[in-house]
């Protein structure tokens, strides 16, 4: 049979006529052919129809177990002719098409014996999951039975519901015989690749078995030129191929499509030479479509953005807006309860550069630290979950000493509320350990990251992290407010917290196209007035939290888009995600970003006296509040600028006169805040 003589309707499903099988192949004595059921029957004008219907069925090359085939009901029974052959077949009219329903229960049938005929030992979602052949079979059904047409797009799960199947939609013999033959040719080279390595036995991975399907259905071959890198590492197709998955499931965690799979993946090959010639030997255990856009040759991010992820976004978007009114009832007053005004609850990173100095050894820092903090009565109060010894006078507020890195020495600290009174008095003795360490010349002042906790930000309102975006994305000075101003100018340090302004310039176009896309839907739903109806209940903590992470996930990835941007360090940095602003990521968590449903703010430094840090806790407690209030009386966003500058393009006399304004609009005293913006000033 030729498995690529497939054609397409005018809705892109598969359409297939049925092949004649050479005669020779029915007398071969090194294989068996059954016919579609084992126990069918036919009447005489049928006959010339059934002998151009091809058998399924087989031994697979070199295997001893034999493929049977689950009957599909869909056949009509007359009476029973005896054949030639060696096997006495019942033989009976077949109808060209079948449902979804029974060609799943047939795929489910010729998998499992592929399974057993081929001898894998685990089928798993990846690797070293355990055995999960049951459900990942059906999804892998379901993934087929998708791009024909007869299953409704979905994300990777169990789905045993008939509503998946899409009403009326059929297949024909034709086609099932070339998914038959794609599937036997998949498992039986993923076998003989499997067997080489010699491990724990033969195992296939849905990940694997997804790509490698498409690949197959699609006909594609390897004519890629591999790309040698540093220590001869080889960069291939096959590679590619591999890395296709977990790059999907990094851009949409759980909740990809079957049809976005399609999406990237149909790019990865599209572009597989540009993307393969992009490998680094310095990150060969990075995913190659993650270095390939981060090094953007042949500007293949700006195509990436314009053909996959605009598609996407558009796709999403509307139903991202929904969310943020589901059950999110706006008053009709402009009353606000100050009972539920947000309580923010904080946590900080007081991150200090380690200076030259030849008689400190690594180490010796945080040795003088503590050795000085336990002078001041605090103690060891046990680990935390990372196995970090904790400091504090009880274990009610602790604070945690460590390195980050050769570069940094970090303190980080107990969740805590601005009236907590043990965390104000904890952290004026720390202040005053490491202000005697900077006072010798041991450290110096860094940034001053604010962990703050999602929830009690946002009461579980999503439009209050869009509406947070939208400030922050329209006013890209306040980076420069927060006592960083020589830094960002002297050393370009808006890398490590930039806005939308900073960005690359391929990059930021997209960026604000789609901030304000979803600005512009929000404002249309406010307008349209639509708030909870009054028969919804409220959302369990959960379900707020599931808001959150999804509206996350879809900001960081499409809006930020933090996988792909190239940002400050090199291509395979783990950590170069985070820097944003406002990084959503410890919503979600990421690779080497640790899941904390806390946003981050990065664009403060690193607080000199127990009163600075009293005085960004109160900036960001009026700044909620005033987005609480702005929710409330359905104000609507404002959209960002198109040609909104960078930071580093303000005067200082205007980046004061900016702050100053934007001190007082939340209601606060600039005077207070004069030690931050009080430090701006034109470099050159």
């Amino acid at each position: 049979m030729n498995i690529n003589s497939n054609r397409t309707d005018a809705c892109g499903l598969y359409e297939s006529s049925p092949d004649e099988k050479n005669d020779d192949c029915f007398d071969s004595e090194q294989k068996v052919f059954k016919s579609f059921s084992r126990n069918l029957q036919f009447d005489d004008e049928s006959f010339a129809q059934v002998n151009k219907i091809s058998r399924l069925g087989s031994i697979a090359p070199g295997c001893s177990h034999q493929i049977v085939n689950q009957t599909i009901p869909e056949r009509k029974v007359s009476h029973c002719v005896t054949t030639d052959s060696a096997e006495v077949m019942n033989v009976a009219r077949v109808s060209e098409k079948f449902t979804a329903e029974a060609v799943a229960g047939h795929f489910r049938n010729t998998i499992e014996n592929l399974i057993h005929t081929l001898r894998y030992n685990v089928i798993e979602k990846e690797s070293c999951r355990g055995d999960q052949r049951d459900e990942l079979i059906g999804i892998f059904i379901d993934f087929i039975l998708y791009q024909e047409g007869l299953v409704h797009d979905r994300c990777f799960t169990v789905e045993s519901s008939p509503d998946k199947y899409v009403a009326g939609k059929t297949i024909s013999l034709g086609r099932v015989e070339e998914i038959e033959s794609f599937l036997t040719t998949i498992f039986t080279e993923g076998a003989a690749a499997e067997s080489k390595r010699d491990l724990r036995g033969l195992c296939y991975s849905l990940v694997d078995m997804l790509v490698d399907y498409l690949n197959k259905k699609k006909n594609l071959s390897d004519d890629v030129t591999p790309y040698i890198g540093y220590c001869n590492h080889k960069f291939t197709y096959q590679q590619l191929m591999k890395d296709i998955f977990p790059f999907f499931e990094t851009l949409f965690a759980s909740r990809g499509l079957f049809s976005e799979l399609g999406i990237i993946f149909d790019f990865a090959v599209k572009f597989r030479q540009t993307i393969i010639d992009s490998g680094s030997g310095d990150y060969k255990d990075r995913n190659l479509l993650t270095i390939a856009l981060r090094r953007n040759k042949s500007d293949l991010r700006e195509f990436f953005n314009r053909d996959v992820m605009d598609f996407i976004f558009l796709r999403r978007c509307d139903g991202i807006v929904d969310t943020l009114f589901d059950n999110c009832s706006l008053p009709n007053d402009n009353g606000v309860d100050l009972a539920n005004r947000p309580n923010l609850k904080f946590g900080e990173e007081l991150e200090y550069d380690l200076k030259d100095d030849c008689s400190l050894r690594y180490g010796d820092h945080r040795k003088i630290f503590l050795s000085r903090l336990s002078e001041k009565k605090l103690t060891d109060q046990g680990t935390d979950v990372q196995r970090r010894v904790r400091y504090g006078f009880n274990s009610k507020f602790t604070v945690i000493p460590f390195y980050d890195s050769r570069r940094w020495f970090e303190i980080n600290c107990t969740p805590y509320h601005s009236d907590d009174q043990l965390a104000e008095l904890s952290f004026e003795k720390v202040i005053e350990v490491t202000d005697s360490m900077r006072n010798e010349g041991f450290i110096d002042y860094s940034s001053g990251h604010k962990h703050v906790d999602a929830m009690s930000a946002t009461q579980g309102d999503t439009g209050v992290l869009l509406a947070m975006e939208s400030e922050i994305q329209r006013n890209p000075f306040l980076l420069r407010a927060f006592g960083n101003n020589d830094r960002i100018l002297q050393q370009d340090e808006a890398k490590w917290y930039k806005t939308f302004a900073d960005y690359n310039p391929d990059t930021k176009p997209f960026a604000v196209k789609r901030l304000n896309r979803i600005i512009d839907r929000y404002n249309k739903r406010i307008e349209e007035n639509h708030t909870e109806k009054t028969s919804h209940k409220a959302s369990t903590d959960s379900e707020k939290k599931d808001r959150l992470d999804q509206f996350a996930h879809f900001y960081s990835q499409l809006v930020h888009m933090t996988t792909i941007q190239m940002g400050l360090g090199p291509i395979g940095n783990y950590c170069m995600e985070k820097y944003m602003a406002m990084s959503l990521l410890h919503i979600t968590g990421a690779e080497k970003v640790e899941k904390l449903s806390t946003l981050e703010f990065r664009f403060f430094r690193c607080p000199k006296t127990v009163q600075e840090i009293k005085l960004i806790n109160q900036f960001l407690q009026a700044w909620f509040g005033y987005l609480h209030q702005c929710r409330k009386d359905k104000i609507p966003l404002q959209p960002v600028p198109e040609d909104i500058k960078s930071c580093k393009d303000y005067t200082a006399v205007e980046v004061k006169l900016k702050t100053i304004d934007y001190l007082r609009k939340l209601g606060l005293n600039p005077k207070d805040y004069r030690c931050f913006w009080g430090e701006v000033r034109d470099l050159p």
